[in-house]
């Protein structure tokens, strides 16, 4: 008899136990002309072929539940962190002033619009007493369009990964509680998400267009979408690595490559100019944001002088930012002068600055962040470790499905390592830009809430089909079941 190919045993474990969930059938399928039947998840993996709205709705649902949950079980005003009321006040002003201003109404150039713009919407939608009664309602509307995340993560995993695996990873992307609590929280890393898995959802619609014209009008918006993800996350470069991305994606030798990555870059690169010439109009300030001259100065270079000195990070850290404020200079003067005494440190002390940078980095990245558990009030004694594991697990499950070999037989053949590759390459980059401050947690690896748990639902669809055959194969031997079953 003709090999299956593992994959078809390997999904079929799983299939066998969300039948019942779908409403797939669970009778034994009827043998073919030639006696042969199709494997025990036929049915579950034929499901989620042909009924990707209602897949997508148990996501939807699925995903909605955990983020819902943890946004409305907390008191509002718990969910407010430091840094929201810096988003807060520039909508605020939108709203009332119609101009993108700071808590004290001077033009804010700290913070870029992408998600201010947004919070400002909803408050026109459900109330603008963001600081008030309102608070609630704003945050669950966030926490609602955000959930829609991992809806646009499934469609992706769709079109690169077998039936079962897409729908797998999806679900693990579902009940992250890292990503349930972020989609609660006013700050960017919710929108960040969301707009990432619409940029990769985009460029796969653009590598499968047949026709230029539709691939130029997915390239533009491909760039929009970047442009929007770098003023609500302002990482400049994300410009150029999802342009990368996109031409090679698409293929250099096809007609009209050229010409879709050019349309790319405009339009990604027009709203950045537009914004850089609004601080230089506003605030005399050529550049998107001074947030990496902050970073580089308050956060980087403290820890350097931390670790040189042997002294508390966080303490340096709190002085560099009071003597900041204490400069009394322009904007700009100031941005040049964090950029000068940073650079002094680095040039001087250039190896360890690199090893504070990558040790921050991986600190976020590996951090179990029992502080999501906060506002919610659901801490518990040992917390911390039982999120270390729960993260653990995701990374070592993402390590599995990362090292499948894919081979021609079966649904392998729908694997798609360049695609794999590419949303790791990129959210792993921006996951390390992370490194430029510390002690943020888990919310700087925001990006890796996109791909580690897609590749945790391939490690998990083969950890699982491993014990089911030696399960299988254990009731062979003791003779209960034939070896034709």
């Amino acid at each position: 008899m003709q090999s299956k190919g593992p994959l078809f045993a390997e999904e079929s474990v799983i299939d066998m136990s969300l039948n019942t969930l779908t409403g797939a059938s669970s009778q034994k399928p009827k043998a073919d002309a030639r006696g042969h039947r199709p494997g025990a998840g036929h049915n579950f993996r034929e499901w989620l072929r042909y009924h990707a709205v209602l897949a997508s709705l148990i996501l939807l649902i699925c995903s909605l539940a955990p983020r819902l949950f943890l946004t409305t079980v907390a008191e509002p005003k718990d969910l407010l962190k430091p840094d929201s009321y810096t988003y807060i006040a520039p909508a605020l002003n939108l709203i009332e002033h119609g101009a993108f201003l700071n808590s004290h109404k001077e033009p804010e150039v700290t913070r870029t619009p992408g998600y201010p713009v947004f919070l400002a919407t909803i408050m026109l939608l459900v109330g603008k007493d963001i600081l008030g009664q309102d608070l609630g309602k704003v945050l669950v509307t966030q926490t609602i369009v955000f959930s829609c995340s991992v809806v646009l993560l499934y469609w992706l995993a769709r079109r690169i990964l077998p039936p079962v695996m897409a729908f797998a990873g999806a679900m693990l992307a579902a009940f992250s509680p890292w990503g349930a609590v972020l989609a609660g929280l006013p700050l960017t890393e919710g929108l960040f998400i969301l707009l990432l898995a619409l940029i990769f959802l985009v460029m796969k619609f653009v590598e499968e267009a047949q026709i230029v014209s539709r691939a130029l009008w997915g390239s533009a918006s491909v760039g929009l979408l970047t442009a929007a993800t770098v003023l609500t996350r302002p990482i400049w470069p994300l410009v150029f690595l999802i342009g990368g991305a996109l031409f090679l994606h698409y293929g250099p030798r096809r007609k009209g490559a050229w010409l879709v990555l050019t349309v790319m870059l405009l339009t990604a690169a027009t709203p950045l100019f537009l914004w850089k010439a609004r601080n230089v109009h506003e605030a005399h300030y050529d550049a998107l944001t001074d947030v990496p001259g902050r970073g580089a100065w308050v956060w980087l270079a403290s820890r350097v002088k931390a670790e040189l000195a042997g002294e508390d990070r966080f303490e340096i850290q709190r002085v560099a930012m009071l003597d900041d404020d204490d400069w009394g200079l322009s904007v700009l003067e100031a941005d040049r002068e964090r950029w000068r005494r940073a650079g002094a440190i680095f040039r001087e002390h250039p190896l360890l600055t690199v090893y504070c940078f990558l040790r921050s980095a991986v600190e976020h990245i590996v951090h179990p962040s029992p502080d999501i558990l906060t506002s919610a009030r659901l801490n518990f004694y040992g917390d911390y470790w039982f999120l270390a594991l729960l993260w653990g697990g995701y990374v070592i499950l993402a390590c599995v499905g990362w090292q499948w070999t894919p081979n021609r037989h079966g649904d392998n053949a729908l694997i798609d390592r360049g695609w794999l590759f590419t949303l790791l390459f990129i959210c792993l980059l921006l996951a390390l830009a992370s490194g430029i401050a510390f002690g943020q947690g888990s919310r700087y690896r925001a990006p890796l809430e996109l791909i580690v748990p897609l590749l945790g639902g391939m490690g998990l669809v083969r950890v699982v089909h491993s014990f089911g055959r030696m399960h299988v194969l254990g009731k062979r031997r003791s003779g209960l079941v034939s070896s034709d079953s």
